[in-house]
């Protein structure tokens, strides 16, 4: 028995990663896009903004953030218990991660990575 679930023809399996997961749905099926700063004008004069700003991480972004699988593992099962994903996107990730490893995640995000994009 296989451990993926089959995608139904009518995409039931894709619907539902994009309600659960939308921005990591829009990271892969736009691909990566450029983070830029915005400049907005205010009475005292302008000010720069990132694009960070208000930006709620995903779980890969915290697995990116790791410097061992260990690491990458206990954020998964943070994340499991605190509800932010299900046991089945959990175990996917863990095989995925034993399987392929860190690096598979995306470059490592040293602290201060959205500080200085």
């Amino acid at each position: 028995m296989s451990d993926r679930r089959e995608t139904s023809e009518d995409g039931d399996d894709k619907e539902d990663f994009q309600n659960h997961f939308p921005a990591i749905y829009r990271e892969i099926t736009e691909g990566e896009g450029e983070i830029q700063e915005a400049e907005i004008k205010t009475e005292a004069g302008s000010k720069k903004i990132r694009k960070f700003t208000g930006y709620t991480p995903s779980v890969i972004d915290f697995i990116c953030r790791c410097s061992n699988e260990e690491e990458a593992v206990e954020i998964i099962e943070y994340m499991l218990k605190k509800g932010d994903i299900s046991q089945d996107f959990a175990n996917e990730l863990k095989k995925q991660l034993k399987e392929k490893g860190l690096d598979f995640f995306g470059e490592h995000r040293a602290p201060g990575f959205y500080e200085r994009v």
